[in-house]
């Protein structure tokens, strides 16, 4: 057998919907990340469910900047999430997860005017979640410019996590940012401290924070004046130890 042909063969065969290729752009999906897309299935394919950002970048040619960036934007249309799972050992293990893409797809596949509807449903989709959208992609450029760094897919989700789930307000995440870069801590688990406790000192504002920041300073101001004043009129205290 021609080496060539052996290779192929061995090679094995991805499957991609027809009616993806034709749709992707319908789904806000651009060719960068279909190209991705196209190399995790077809690592998928052949049993590695969350392939190394080595191997991506090795098969579609972009840096790793770029794959990050691209990963970043999937998750942040809601095409794709990170999952974990656990195998039968109940060992947990993270896999790539695209059936959100599948369901935006469906949808489409159930509006009687494919063109027309699902062009009015994408682009209203846009206007309605245009500042939201702005707000989100400040937020990742914020952390990842304090950072020094790209981020990584599972804290892509995690902050996506925030925003959609726990409803942080993207203002309330750029705060706990300052405050973690203050401290010194490049750290989105001690981000996630900081924006527990202010959810449970009930801080869901910027002027809340600003409020509890001046009464902890004016607490603390006042206690050192108590201290001071308490101290004036003792005696100095020698330095030096007594022998009994």
């Amino acid at each position: 057998m021609d080496k060539f042909a052996k290779t192929i063969l061995q090679s094995g065969q991805t499957t991609i919907s027809n009616y993806l290729l034709k749709n992707y752009p319908k789904l806000g999906m651009t060719s960068d990340q279909l190209v991705i897309y196209l190399q995790i299935k077809r690592n998928i394919d052949i049993g590695n469910y969350f392939p190394d950002i080595n191997d991506i970048t090795n098969s579609t040619g972009f840096s790793s900047s770029k794959a990050y960036q691209v990963l970043h934007e999937l998750v942040e249309k809601k095409l794709m999430r990170i999952k974990t799972l656990s195998n039968a050992k109940g060992q947990a293990f993270d896999v790539y997860d695209f059936s959100l893409m599948y369901e935006k797809l469906s949808e489409l596949d159930q509006e009687t005017s494919e063109d027309e509807t699902s062009n009015e449903v994408f682009e209203g989709n846009m206007a309605s979640n245009e500042i939201t959208e702005s707000d989100r992609k400040k937020v990742f450029n914020s952390i990842e410019s304090e950072f020094g760094r790209p981020l990584s897919p599972i804290e892509i989700e995690t902050i996506n996590q925030w925003i959609n789930d726990d409803e942080y307000d993207p203002q309330m995440i750029k705060l706990a940012l300052r405050e973690s870069v203050l401290n010194q801590v490049y750290s989105l688990k001690y981000m996630d401290r900081i924006l527990v406790n202010w959810e449970k000192a009930n801080i869901k504002t910027p002027a809340d924070v600003e409020r509890n920041r001046r009464n902890h300073e004016q607490k603390f101001n006042k206690s050192a004046k108590f201290s001071d004043k308490g101290t004036q009129n003792k005696p100095d205290i020698p330095l030096f130890k007594i022998d009994k």
